[in-house]
């Protein structure tokens, strides 16, 4: 008899305590626009990437870790172990992928690739990440605030249509940030833009040497959290807080 009533107890207990799953992860892959800075990164303490600023939005339940990094590209991504180390998520995990910045410099064999080698390194991420059951969302390159006679300039070439035609192809979600800052930045004199970054190399600045201060990560993550509450995607709305 004791031994039904512990049984039944046992049950009610299993019953009625909640389980809690463990958290998914949510990764944030990308180049410095996305990276978490660090006094170990930089002694600038106003320069911030966008995913800093992001996590606040994210669900309490995903835990967040940002991988980005100043001169990442899909091509170190793929051939500096990276990838590797992505397979080892937990099944369900998630994955942004910012590509793109770094991937059109010809000058840098390390990080440069062809748009057709691009396509090829987005597609193997895919691939592997599809295998182990981990979730893609494509994120395009965020636009460069460089202007000529009052206008803004595009300095990013074909590599955003490369991950548009990938995501439709993929039935991916995309989270089209190249679009959204695009039309933030074309809006804005130069004078006003630069409110919102900072010159890491005054001299190199035609080289794409400036990155977001905190007010433009601010800025780009409220348009991030924005665009994900407006769209379609239901996998990108499970990872952002239904208010904030």
């Amino acid at each position: 008899m004791k031994k039904i009533i512990l049984l039944m107890v046992s049950f009610v207990l299993c019953t009625t305590i909640p389980t809690f799953a463990k958290p998914k992860t949510l990764w944030l892959v990308g180049d410095a626009t996305l990276t978490e800075y660090t006094p170990d990164t930089t002694t600038n303490t106003e320069v911030c990437g966008w995913g800093t600023a992001f996590e606040p939005y994210i669900h309490k339940r995903i835990e967040v870790v940002n991988i980005a990094n100043i001169g990442m590209s899909a091509k170190v991504f793929v051939e500096t172990g990276l990838l590797e180390k992505m397979e080892k998520l937990r099944k369900g995990s998630y994955v942004f992928l910012q590509f793109g910045t770094n991937d059109l410099k010809e000058k840098n064999p390390a990080t440069y690739s062809s748009p057709e080698a691009f396509t090829r390194h987005i597609n193997k991420i895919i691939t592997t990440a599809r295998r182990n059951r981990i979730n893609i969302i494509l994120c395009t390159p965020l636009a460069q605030p460089f202007y000529k006679d009052g206008s803004l300039i595009d300095r990013l070439g074909s590599y955003p249509d490369e991950i548009r035609h990938i995501a439709i192809y993929h039935h991916l979600p995309l989270l089209d940030l190249e679009q959204v800052t695009h039309n933030w930045l074309i809006g804005l004199t130069e004078e006003d833009a630069a409110a919102y970054y900072i010159t890491l190399h005054p001299n190199q600045l035609v080289d794409g040497e400036y990155q977001l201060n905190e007010e433009g990560a601010r800025i780009v993550a409220q348009m991030a959290n924005d665009a994900i509450k407006k769209g379609k995607s239901k996998k990108l709305k499970k990872i952002i807080k239904k208010t904030h």
